[in-house]
């Protein structure tokens, strides 16, 4: 469920609530508690195997959970007050010449509009986290980016960073291996040799050299461009070796902003990783 817009599972699991208590409740005329309760079970039914088989988070199933089972809940409360006055109304005895009040008390409206307004913000919120956010929608809600004329300069301050919390021991070998990296101590320089712009090639060339300042000649070279925003943009390139410890290729990227840098240099059995971030201008008008 997760190739989905969450705006449109939870409007359909909440048509489909409705749908279902109404023809209960009115078509076959059950009870407010019972319509409800069959509602809530049937549709939840139908969702929880969906989201089993297309699991999307905790945080996605949380929210379609609460909405379905609320849908329900809700529609229950309000058609139970309506037939509780109903039958008060009956047992004093009050004439039909008097007006009849809305139903729909305006307490339980203002929590359904809401709950509606939470849904909306919430799936959007989930949606950008999960899928991130087309040029299109940054273009108009996000404010422009801010260009400098600065020089274009490529740092790589530090070892690629894992997420092992769940494996200890893939934790311990990767702190080896910031140890080793340490240890062995080459150093990567340079980046890009002209100013990176969106839809337009440039070269992008580094430099490699070990502890001694000797260039680290015939390795293989990985580039990583991970486009934060949007992980569908995320590039990957293999450098060739160029000159004596020097690898670069012409890269294109097609959008304009910052994107994370990540190398992975490998000769024979040492292997290096760093990372380091880069911005590309947008494309001269």
């Amino acid at each position: 469920m997760e190739n989905y817009s969450l705006l449109t599972t939870l409007g359909i699991g909440v048509f489909a609530s409705f749908a279902l208590f109404f023809l209960f409740y009115l078509g076959l005329k059950w009870n407010s508690k019972l319509a409800a309760l069959v509602t809530i079970l049937l549709v939840m039914g139908v969702y929880i195997p969906l989201a089993a088989t297309h699991w999307a988070g905790v945080d996605v199933f949380a929210i379609h959970f609460a909405f379905f089972v609320m849908s329900g809940y809700g529609l229950g409360i309000i058609t139970s007050h309506r037939s509780h006055r109903q039958r008060l109304e009956a047992k004093l005895g009050q004439t039909s010449t008097q007006p009849k009040k809305g139903w729909f008390h305006w307490a339980p409206a203002i929590i359904v509009v809401f709950f509606i307004v939470l849904a909306t913000v919430d799936s959007i919120i989930i949606t950008l986290a999960n899928k991130g956010a087309s040029s299109e929608f940054m273009a108009r809600f996000l404010p422009a980016p801010r260009f400098t004329s600065s020089p274009v300069t490529s740092v790589f301050p530090g070892a690629v960073p894992h997420d092992f919390k769940e494996k200890y021991a893939q934790f311990n070998q990767h702190l080896d291996q910031l140890e080793v990296q340490r240890e062995r101590g080459w150093q990567v320089l340079n980046g890009w040799q002209q100013t990176p712009r969106a839809g337009q090639a440039a070269v992008f060339s580094i430099s490699v050299t070990d502890k001694a300042g000797q260039p680290v000649s015939g390795a293989q070279v990985e580039v990583r461009f991970l486009r934060p925003a949007d992980k569908s943009k995320d590039k990957q390139f293999t450098l060739p070796e160029s000159n004596l410890g020097t690898y670069g290729q012409s890269v294109q990227l097609d959008e304009p902003g910052s994107w994370t840098v990540v190398l992975r240099i490998q000769r024979g059995d040492e292997v290096h990783e760093v990372k380091g971030t880069t911005h590309v201008s947008a494309l001269a008008g």
